[in-house]
């Protein structure tokens, strides 16, 4: 079986864009960067505009972006393909990419706060700003999470959720 990741050197400077990005901005702003810098596109359903890796050809092409009172607080995406089937090498595989990562993470921001979640092991970086970046390993894939600065300080008010 041959699966999909991108590359620690990608993932880390896909983050860097969004740690440099002009914070605060507004979802459709944070879009046309996305749709301009990376080559993402916008797929509009009922009106709404959803953000779309569709550069990578992952299992789910979605980014996740949340926004409050037009601010965007965050945003999600797999960085890998989603395992169907849970087995010792795809677990294995996603392993030694997910350290990898968090190797070229540590590189660029520091040591990351490691925090574990039922099935779920994640490294999170308080970077420059005020934002943080989080990627999580779980057995059926690889995400990250960039959280604007707006937004991991409303998390930090939340005690860390």
């Amino acid at each position: 079986m041959s699966w999909k990741v991108m590359t620690p050197a990608e993932v880390c400077d896909l983050m860097d864009f969004w740690i440099a990005a002009p914070w605060p901005l507004t979802q459709e702003e944070t879009q046309k960067l996305a749709v301009e810098r990376f080559g993402w596109t916008i797929e509009v359903e009922n009106g709404t505009p959803y953000l779309m890796n569709t550069v990578s050809n992952f299992t789910f092409t979605d980014v996740m972006t949340t926004d409050s009172r037009g601010r965007m607080m965050h945003l999600t995406l797999d960085i890998s393909d989603t395992i169907r089937e849970v087995t010792e090498e795809s677990t294995a595989f996603l392993g030694d990419a997910f350290t990898l990562m968090v190797r070229e993470g540590s590189s660029r921001w520091g040591d990351p706060k490691n925090l574990k979640v039922k099935d779920t092991v994640s490294a999170r970086w308080d970077v420059e700003g005020g934002a943080r970046v989080t990627f999580n390993f779980a057995p059926k894939g690889l995400s990250a999470r960039f959280e604007t600065p707006q937004g991991a300080e409303v998390e930090r008010k939340l005690g860390d959720r």
